[in-house]
């Protein structure tokens, strides 16, 4: 289950390559076809790397090395120039150098190691971004920060470290507002405990810190410490077509450190993903990639008819919904989109009834004998003031198909998530941290779902299950209560406001299930990936809309 990456053509800049994250990330882009630039302050290093990089690379390229300090600005101007001289152009960008040094701020010289870190790990990130941008809008490129989970967790002596990669994310939000027009996405991602060589400006020493990986990794709960790989993976996703929906967003890849309080080409081939609400929208997309992906899919819905279409296109998924019509046109869309003509398993269920629940899981392992992948899609988002004389109905149905349906069929999927090593995918919102007038118990639900999503990923850890969930902002789908003309969500207005210069469609959504399914995300767990446009980023309101 890995994803095959495919960067021909692309010219990555890579910085603080010459050895951890930034090395791994300069060898996989290398390896994905890409024309690479190694750069660091060590010639040795540098030239190291850059070999490896030709090692991998399908087409034999050779990377450009660079000896270059992040902290000198004529350092950053010829890092600039020589790659544009050498390879005509710049289409990504990952800034990666950085450096923590631990020093408590009572520490006679902290200044000094707060200057350093801050001109380290920020200034020469937005210095760098400034002068990349009239060749990033050429390119119409990506821009990936390497960030921290420190950026929101303190830790004891390491203030300076974690206010400069809070302010990172906050440039990252605030560039993929402004750059958005030009075609430029940002995003970051934050790892957790990663062994790399970043100790060595730490200190404490080298072998003082590489016990503290070790007691991470039992501690986290995917049950290991990060390797380079994990965030290289996660960097070249983002810089990836199939992220394209994606800005302003940070992607946390820290082995559930946090949720502990402490085009690609996809392979599910024996894979079996259960997908609820797969009958339309969001659901639909999801289990048709799976299924194109190799995958054993289960389409199940509410109308028969369209679960059958699904299936169709789909390999052996379990589709699924409480209409039989749709059930089968997405099962027929599996089948047709099968590399090896795999029948989708069509499950008409609804799931606001346990039985059917029950029933859908069982049906699911007799048929394949397992369940790798749950994904908890289905919801809905009926609307009505505080006031209303229907809005406890309202708000005791929306959260019995939002939260409760997804809590017990987790509940009963346990058991044989355990035995495949499998991993959950809840379909969340941005309405889970964003209100939205008269939408109070459609936010609720999704904020409570992506608490679940953090405490079931601490929970299953130790059983080798990843939980994460996927927060979509405005995507052109359908839901129960919507109409083709209705106005708060109207997606034409989204899509002059989202810093992607358009609304999602559901195989947006549905690639970034895939890849948190994949083994390219193992090191991710307990979160919440946001692929909203740069709603979020860039403040989008109902106020906005109207």
């Amino acid at each position: 289950m890995s994803l095959t990456y495919n960067f021909s053509g692309k010219v990555a800049l890579v910085t603080g390559s010459s050895s951890g994250i930034g090395a791994a990330t300069a060898i996989l882009f290398a390896k994905s076809g890409a024309n690479v630039v190694v750069t660091g302050r060590n010639a040795t290093k540098v030239s190291e790397v850059a070999k490896q990089c030709l090692n991998v690379s399908p087409k034999g390229l050779k990377a450009l090395e660079v000896v270059a300090d992040v902290t000198r600005d004529e350092d950053l101007i010829r890092l600039v120039d020589t790659t544009v001289q050498t390879f005509g152009k710049i289409d990504i960008l990952v800034n990666n150098a950085g450096m923590a040094v631990r020093m408590g701020f009572e520490d006679k010289d902290y200044m000094n190691g707060y200057k350093q870190q801050l001109q380290t790990n920020l200034d020469s990130v937005v210095f760098l971004t400034h002068i990349c941008v009239k060749h990033l809008e050429i390119t119409k490129g990506n821009i990936i920060n390497i960030s921290s989970n420190r950026s929101v967790q303190t830790r004891k002596s390491y203030s300076a470290y974690s206010m400069s990669k809070a302010a990172l994310d906050m440039f990252t939000k605030c560039i993929a507002v402004e750059l958005g027009h030009k075609g430029i996405r940002v995003n970051s991602v934050n790892p957790g405990a990663v062994k790399t060589d970043i100790g060595r400006d730490d200190t404490v020493g080298q072998s003082g810190v590489i016990p503290w990986y070790e007691k991470f990794g039992k501690l986290y709960p995917v049950g290991r410490h990060g390797v380079g790989d994990d965030i290289a993976n996660a960097v070249l996703y983002l810089a990836s077509n199939e992220s394209s929906f994606i800005t302003g967003s940070v992607l946390v890849a820290d082995g559930g450190h946090l949720a502990a309080n402490m085009s690609l080409t996809h392979n599910f081939v024996g894979k079996v993903a259960l997908v609820t609400g797969s009958s339309s929208g969001i659901g639909a997309a999801t289990a048709i990639l799976f299924a194109k992906s190799g995958a054993n899919v289960v389409v199940t819905g509410r109308n028969a008819t369209k679960v059958s279409e699904v299936a169709k296109q789909c390999a052996n998924v379990v589709v699924t919904g409480r209409n039989a019509t749709k059930v089968s046109e997405v099962a027929k869309q599996c089948l047709n989109v099968s590399p090896k003509g795999l029948k989708a398993l069509e499950v008409v269920a609804d799931v606001t009834r346990d039985e059917d629940l029950v029933r859908l899981v069982d049906t699911t392992v007799q048929t394949f004998g397992k369940i790798d992948i749950l994904v908890n899609n289905v919801g809905t988002d009926e609307s009505a003031p505080i006031w209303s004389t229907d809005y406890m109905d309202i708000f005791k149905n929306t959260c019995k198909i939002n939260l409760d349906s997804v809590v017990f069929l987790t509940h009963i999927c346990v058991k044989h998530l355990e035995k495949t090593k499998g991993n959950i995918v809840n379909i969340s919102a941005v309405s889970s941290t964003q209100t939205l007038q008269q939408y109070s118990a459609y936010c609720m639900s999704k904020s409570a779902l992506d608490m679940f999503t953090k405490c079931s990923a601490l929970e299953l850890g130790h059983k080798g299950i990843r939980v994460n969930s996927v927060n979509p902002g405005a995507i052109d789908t359908i839901t129960k209560d919507l109409t083709d003309d209705f106005d708060v969500y109207n997606v034409n207005i989204y899509a002059k406001l989202y810093p992607v210069g358009r609304y999602g469609v559901p195989q947006d959504i549905a690639n970034t299930v895939l890849y948190l399914a994949s083994n390219e995300s193992s090191f991710i767990t307990g979160t919440g990936l946001v692929s909203d446009g740069g709603h979020l980023a860039a403040n989008v309101n109902i106020s906005q809309l109207q």
